[in-house]
């Protein structure tokens, strides 16, 4: 299971550049580029400024990529599918699956 973001996608169609987008979430340049390029995983606060700024759904920016292993069968994904699941689309059951699989990762 991996974070992904489309900030990249939003933020050029909402015409800005990497600049702009730092000067309104309140962050600097080489933040924006690391987030953009995975290098860098940003906080829940910083995350909301970002969707304000770019005026978006953070749903839409932020999102969990499912790896297929026998682990994700309690979060109700198909086999054949690898489609991100959304915040509210979590259950007590899955946050707590989450919760352990992060701390074994870091």
């Amino acid at each position: 299971m991996e974070l992904k973001n489309s900030i990249k996608k939003y933020r050029q169609l909402k015409g800005f550049t990497q600049e702009e987008l730092a000067i309104k979430s309140g962050v600097s340049r080489q933040t924006i580029i690391s987030i953009e390029r995975y290098r860098y995983k940003p906080s829940l606060e910083l995350g909301l400024k970002i969707s304000l700024a770019l005026e978006t759904d953070i749903n839409k920016l932020f999102f969990l990529d499912f790896i297929k292993d026998e682990t994700n069968k309690s979060l109700k994904i198909k086999e054949t599918e690898k489609e991100p699941i959304k915040f509210q689309d979590f259950e007590d059951k899955d946050w707590k699956k989450l919760w352990v699989n992060l701390k074994k990762n870091n």
